[in-house]
């Protein structure tokens, strides 16, 4: 009853989350479109680099919102609201301060902004643009602890749909503002109103689902909870930043080594790319929660048996999106915002690459942050920054925007993904971990095998417009499915999820 009911909670979180992102993501290339036609390649470029500036002033969190929900999962499953009151009052004044030193610290960065950029663009009130960045960040920290409840308790799809509502009203306001103001600072200060109100909106949600969190309450938090926190922040600090510098310096070296427009350029891509990341990732960061209930009420054995079906799901959807991802890249861009935004083949090969090695340590992630193996393998982010610095730098002055890539990959590939399987078997499931490996890079070859047989057939379609453009999609989801399904059709990993879905579809009917 307990898995049945977890299954349920995971479809319905998963359905919400990915309805929910991709609603968002439509209106984000929308208001995409309008600002590059609006205010062109200089603001687009300055966008870029002052987000991964700020993505950096993340680092002020510590990790801290990826141990809270482990710490809430046993509560939450036990119902002990005491504990949960305590605990929510604890993070409330723990994310007021770090809201604060964002601000404080983003600001004592500007006199030091053009170390960030080879040649600072001639952008009016770029000073105060930046300002508004800092502050957009640092408001995010506000109210968040109160989502973090909701998706622990496996109810994420409520703040799905008013991160969706609220989400649809502004972008379309900042659309009408742009057209008539053409003004980039009324742009950014609709940004910051779109925060302001969805955090709002969530915290009033979550008051009403759990009212007991507003009663107050003179205990403290457990000193074993304390140092256990303590205990799993210090290693995530160190986690946080590898993940951070990896994520946020693309950007600033590309503008540091090529330049801002090349920024511009490269932002593109990875709008598309973080935007089909964003969709395909909620389909297992919406099931985390359940991972997280699993864990504190099931054997390893069972943890480990669906840890292996999860990761043959997670090669299905994230090889057949890379695939695609490849062969649509280039051509998208070139209809939507023009030939002088395309980069080189290569480079969306590369990117493709990325976002497949990225996405097959989903699945591991999830599992390790369920279990709270936090100090276990905390220094490997200190490697896996190391060696993408050091790549990205010698290899971008050679061979430019594809080294910067390289470099990403190569750190996410032999870095986290041999750490982070070795600890989540070794403390998680307590078993060995070599057959992981032989599936993963299976799965890699196999991967790259029918996405270049795949381009092979591709390559020579002209794609003029966005019809032929959706029907060459189609095509590659198609082929790419029917030899998956010859290849893994009788396969227990294969039947176990066709059984699942057969299931569901039958009990809807009767």
């Amino acid at each position: 009853m307990e898995e049945n009911s977890r299954a349920k909670k995971s479809v319905l979180n998963s359905a919400y989350a990915v309805i929910s992102k991709l609603s968002v993501v439509f209106l984000s290339f929308i208001v995409r479109t309008v600002f590059i036609k609006v205010l062109g390649k200089q603001y687009l470029g300055i966008n870029g680099l002052f987000s991964n500036i700020i993505t950096m002033l993340s680092l002020a969190d510590l990790g801290i919102g990826i141990a809270i929900p482990y710490t809430l999962y046993a509560p939450l499953a036990k119902k002990d609201t005491e504990k949960i009151k305590v605990l929510m009052k604890f993070y409330s004044k723990m994310y007021n301060v770090i809201g604060t030193i964002v601000l404080v610290v983003g600001i004592a960065l500007l006199p030091f902004l053009n170390i960030f950029v080879k040649e600072m663009p001639d952008v009016p009130n770029i000073q105060l643009i930046y300002v508004l960045f800092v502050i957009n960040s640092a408001i995010s920290y506000f109210f968040v602890y109160k989502k973090m409840l909701i998706d622990s308790d496996q109810k994420g799809y409520i703040a799905s749909k008013i991160i969706l509502r609220v989400t649809a009203i502004f972008n379309i306001a900042q659309m009408i503002l742009l057209v008539i103001t053409k003004n980039y600072i009324l742009f950014l200060v609709l940004n910051i109103f779109t925060i302001v109100i969805q955090n709002i909106a969530i915290s009033i949600k979550c008051n009403k689902l759990y009212p007991y969190i507003k009663e107050k309450t003179s205990d403290k938090i457990d000193k074993k909870d304390v140092k256990e926190l303590t205990h799993n922040i210090s290693a995530l600090c160190i986690y946080k930043i590898g993940v951070v510098i990896l994520n946020g310096t693309d950007n600033i070296i590309i503008s540091k080594l090529i330049g801002v427009i090349e920024v511009g350029l490269y932002s593109n891509y990875l709008l598309i790319v973080n935007s089909l990341t964003g969709i395909v990732s909620q389909i297992f960061s919406s099931i985390t929660s359940s991972i997280g209930n699993m864990v504190v009420t099931d054997d390893e054995k069972k943890s480990e048996y669906i840890f292996k079906k999860l990761q043959f799901l997670n090669f299905w959807i994230y090889s057949t999106c890379s695939t695609c991802l490849f062969i649509l890249l280039n051509s998208f861009i070139k209809l939507w915002v023009g030939e002088d935004y395309v980069l080189s083949t290569y480079v969306a090969f590369l990117i493709s690459l990325n976002f497949y090695v990225y996405g097959m340590q989903s699945v591991v992630s999830s599992f390790r942050d369920a279990y709270g193996l936090f100090v276990q393998g905390k220094y490997r982010p200190i490697v896996m920054v190391i060696v993408n610095i050091i790549v990205s730098i010698v290899l971008t002055k050679y061979i430019g925007i594809a080294g910067v890539i390289i470099g990403t990959i190569l750190s996410r590939l032999f870095v986290i993904g041999i750490w982070d399987p070795v600890v989540v078997y070794r403390y998680g499931f307590k078993m060995k971990v070599k057959f992981f490996f032989l599936s993963y890079y299976k799965y890699l070859i196999l991967f790259l095998v029918i996405e270049t047989f795949i381009w092979c057939i591709m390559r020579n379609i002209c794609i003029n417009n966005f019809i032929i453009l959706g029907v060459v999609g189609v095509l590659t989801f198609v082929i790419y499915s029917v030899i998956m399904i010859v290849l893994f059709g009788k396969s227990d990993n294969f039947k176990y999820f066709y059984d699942k879905i057969s299931g569901v579809i039958k009990k809807n009917r009767s």
